[in-house]
């Protein structure tokens, strides 16, 4: 089974509140609950300025594309053409991004706004030969620069990859009951307080928009709510 499918990030930046409004079964989003102010405050581009506006374009249309090749992505894994197409693109995504990353460092808000960071670090979540390298950099820059929620998810990745346990619950594996298991997560009894602080939904509204994009969940593998 190649690398790809038996460790799988299945992670939302942001948990997507038009569903919310399109009969979702999840449960209402809290727009004042504190994982959600972290979300705002780090999304917000008002007033803001970015130094290089044709990179942070060039990112948001790798984004665009990166998204789109993902839509319905749990219920397409079981088809070898996708995953193969899925990866070679991902492969041409990341060496794009290596040379960015030799040009440029790792673009932060000042240099591509928020959603440009945010596009840099969600293509870096799927492709494994950029991650410790950008985990690495993200870490050195100044605070304000990087999502908290991406640094989170990208910490997370790599500790999974590397047989750790992960902080903040965002990296499934795909089991032999072609289902998808939580990462073994330390901590647990701390786990929801981690998730809000660096602008993670609860694990359980997580999981819920998860399954909504067809994505198979073992709920046992889940702690208990």
């Amino acid at each position: 089974m190649p690398r790809f499918r038996r460790t799988v990030l299945l992670a939302l930046t942001v948990v997507p509140t038009s569903l919310a409004a399109q009969g979702t079964r999840c449960p209402p989003i809290d727009s004042l609950a504190p994982w959600a102010r972290v979300q705002r405050a780090w999304q917000s581009e008002t007033g803001q300025r970015w130094t290089n506006d044709s990179l942070r374009r060039q990112l948001l249309r790798m984004r665009t594309e990166d998204q789109a090749e993902r839509r319905n992505f749990g219920a397409r894994l079981g088809d070898s053409a996708y995953v193969r197409r899925l990866m070679t693109n991902d492969s041409a995504r990341a060496r794009i991004i290596a040379g960015i990353l030799d040009s440029h460092g790792l673009p932060g808000r000042s240099m591509v706004g928020a959603a440009g960071a945010d596009a840099v670090m969600l293509m870096v979540q799927h492709h494994s030969s950029l991650q410790h390298r950008v985990l690495d950099l993200a870490q050195r820059l100044p605070p304000g620069e990087i999502s908290p929620t991406a640094l989170a998810m990208l910490e997370d990745r790599v500790r999974a990859a590397e047989g750790k346990p992960q902080r903040y619950a965002t990296q499934f594996t795909l089991g032999p009951d072609t289902l998808f298991h939580l990462a073994p997560t330390e901590d647990l009894p701390g786990l929801e307080a981690r998730r809000a602080r660096v602008g993670l939904a609860p694990l359980a509204t997580y999981v819920c928009f998860m399954e909504e994009g067809g994505t198979r969940i073992n709920r046992s593998s889940l702690p208990p709510s």
